[in-house]
C-alpha cells in the first residue's frame, strides 16, 4: 500500500468511520525468499535444508577397500538449488580419515573415494549440503565395514616341476621373497642335494625357483655368465662357455641382482635373499629352463 493510502485509512479509522473496520486492499509484499539464514539454527547449520537420506553403503561387509559413497539430496525448505556437499568418513575410533567436498547430481549424488581403506576395520560416514561458507545439517551416521585380507593366491601348476608352486611364489616385493625359496626348499629334492655340499644341486635349485618366481612374474631370470666366469648347467660347475648361467643368483627387470644361497657348493650352505651388485660386465638376463629330473 502507498504512504498516502494507508495514512488516509489510518485517519478514517481514527474518527471512527466504519471503513476501518475492513481490511486494506492493498497487501505488503514478502521479502524475497532466502536459501540460507542469518542465524545459526540448533545443530549449527545455516543453510534452509534437510539433511542428506538413503545413504548407501551403510551396514555389513563391503567387497572393496575403495568404496563408492551415495545419497538421496536433501529438499530445500523453500526453494531448491544446486549444493556441494561435505563429506566424512571416520574410523571406530571416531577419528576422520577422509573428508572430501563432492558436487551434486539430479535426485541423488555419489563420490568414489580416492585412497583405499585399511581392511577388516568398521567406519562411520556421514554427508551434509554446503552452500559457499554455509552448510546444512548432518545426515545420520551410515556404516559398512572393509573387506578381510585377501588370502595367499592358490597354488599354481607346477608345470615342469615336481610339485605346485608354493602360493608364496606368487606376486610379491623383489626385495623379499625368502619366503619362496624356503617353501620351495622344502619341496625339492634338488635343495637336499645342495643342502648336502652338491654346487650343481644348488644351481638346479635356483632354476627352480626362478622359473617358479617367473610364473607370476615373467621378469625374473636367470643370468648368463660372461666367458670365463665361474657359472653352472645343469650338470656341473666350472668356468663359464658363455652359455652357462650364474649359480646361485636371480636378476629381476635385467638389473636387480638377488644371492640366494649362502655357501653353495660348500659342506652347510644356507637359504638367504640379499641385494647384490648388478650384472657383471658381459653378463645378460635370460630365460633358462629346468633341468631334467
Amino acid at each position: 500500500m502507498q504512504r498516502k493510502t494507508l495514512l488516509a485509512w489510518l485517519v478514517a479509522c481514527a474518527i471512527g468511520i466504519a471503513a476501518c473496520s475492513g481490511t486494506p486492499q492493498t497487501l505488503l509484499s514478502p521479502s524475497a525468499v532466502s536459501p540460507t539464514t542469518a542465524f545459526a539454527n540448533p545443530d549449527g547449520s545455516t543453510i534452509k535444508v534437510t539433511a542428506p537420506t538413503g545413504l548407501n553403503p551403510d551396514g555389513g561387509t563391503i567387497d572393496t577397500t575403495r568404496p563408492v559413497l551415495a545419497f538421496v539430496n536433501p529438499a530445500g525448505r523453500f526453494i531448491q538449488i544446486g549444493y556441494a556437499y561435505d563429506i566424512e568418513v571416520q574410523n571406530a575410533n571416531g577419528t576422520i580419515v577422509y573428508s572430501r567436498i563432492a558436487g551434486e547430481s539430479p535426485g541423488s549424488s555419489s563420490h568414489a573415494m580416492e585412497i583405499d581403506l585399511p581392511r577388516s576395520d568398521n567406519y562411520f560416514w556421514r554427508v551434509r549440503a554446503r552452500l559457499g561458507q554455509d552448510v546444512g545439517p548432518w545426515s545420520n551416521f551410515a556404516t559398512f565395514r572393509t573387506p578381510d585380507p585377501v588370502g595367499p593366491p592358490p597354488p599354481l601348476p607346477g608345470a615342469g616341476l615336481p610339485f605346485a608352486i608354493p602360493g608364496s611364489c606368487g606376486p610379491g616385493d623383489p626385495g623379499n621373497r625368502i619366503a619362496c625359496a624356503a617353501a620351495m626348499a622344502a619341496l625339492s629334492a634338488e635343495w637336499s642335494g645342495c643342502a648336502g655340499g652338491r654346487g650343481v644341486s644348488c644351481h638346479r635349485f635356483t632354476r627352480q625357483v626362478a622359473y617358479a618366481l617367473s610364473q607370476s612374474d615373467p621378469d625374473w631370470k636367470l643370468i648368463v655368465a660372461s666367458p670365463g666366469g665361474h657359472a653352472c648347467d645343469c650338470f656341473g660347475c666350472g668356468p663359464s662357455d658363455g652359455t652357462m648361467f650364474r649359480e646361485d643368483t636371480v636378476v629381476y627387470r635385467g638389473s636387480r641382482v638377488f644371492d640366494m644361497i649362502v655357501g653353495a657348493g660348500g659342506p652347510s650352505p644356507s637359504l638367504n635373499w640379499s641385494e647384490v651388485p648388478g650384472p657383471r660386465p658381459g653378463d645378460r638376463p635370460s630365460d633358462a629352463p629346468l633341468c631334467p629330473r
